[in-house]
């Protein structure tokens, strides 16, 4: 899996829809290959603890944990459970949800799909764009993969990712851009 550090990757073009209720921003990762609830859980949770704006406010307000078990949809589906879910109340300064896009069942040697959908109150984004929060959680995903703590320290030079289950990770901002890349070709959404 390669992903680009963010001064390589190019932002998708911007959605004339206004964002949820004006104070919240969304991007989406749409992932090829397998990705695993249970690395890319911990991976969150080092992304909450690593950046401060995304922490709930006071020990009333604990930071519940997102839906990271892959939601199984029909690409033609994704679009509407992705709204759905962009349409939801965040309680919490950031808020995730895993979709596994169910593709054509003849094509078996098809690598699986999936779309992670996070939403962040538009405070927490000003102070950490979308794309370094992508690079962070894909680096903290790619050490808990390997069962060891993510390396803040350690800068990539060429800008690259490895991790050996996904193929390709392309980050989407804000979360409706990805509608246009899941139509099948010829297809309208």
């Amino acid at each position: 899996m390669e992903l680009r550090s963010a001064a390589a990757v190019a932002p998708a073009p911007r959605s004339a829809a206004p964002s949820h209720h004006g104070i919240t921003t969304s991007f989406a990762l749409r992932c090829t290959g397998y990705l695993y609830a249970v690395g890319l859980r911990d991976a969150f949770a080092d992304l909450v603890a690593r950046h401060e704006p995304l922490r709930a406010r006071g020990p009333e307000t604990p930071h519940p944990a997102p839906e990271l078990v892959p939601r199984l949809v029909a690409t033609a589906e994704s679009p509407s459970a992705i709204t759905e879910f962009l349409g939801s109340d965040l309680e919490t300064p950031i808020a995730a949800r895993s979709f596994r896009l169910l593709g054509d069942p003849a094509d078996l040697d098809a690598p699986p799909e999936h779309v992670l959908v996070l939403i962040l109150h538009r405070r927490a984004a000003y102070r950490v764009p979308p794309p370094q929060l992508a690079r962070d959680l894909m680096t903290a995903y790619a050490a808990r993969r390997r069962n060891v703590p993510p390396n803040w320290a350690v800068r990539r030079l060429d800008g690259h990712l490895h991790v050996h289950e996904l193929r390709s990770v392309q980050l989407y901002q804000p979360a409706t851009a990805v509608f246009d890349r899941l139509a099948p070709l010829g297809t309208a959404v």
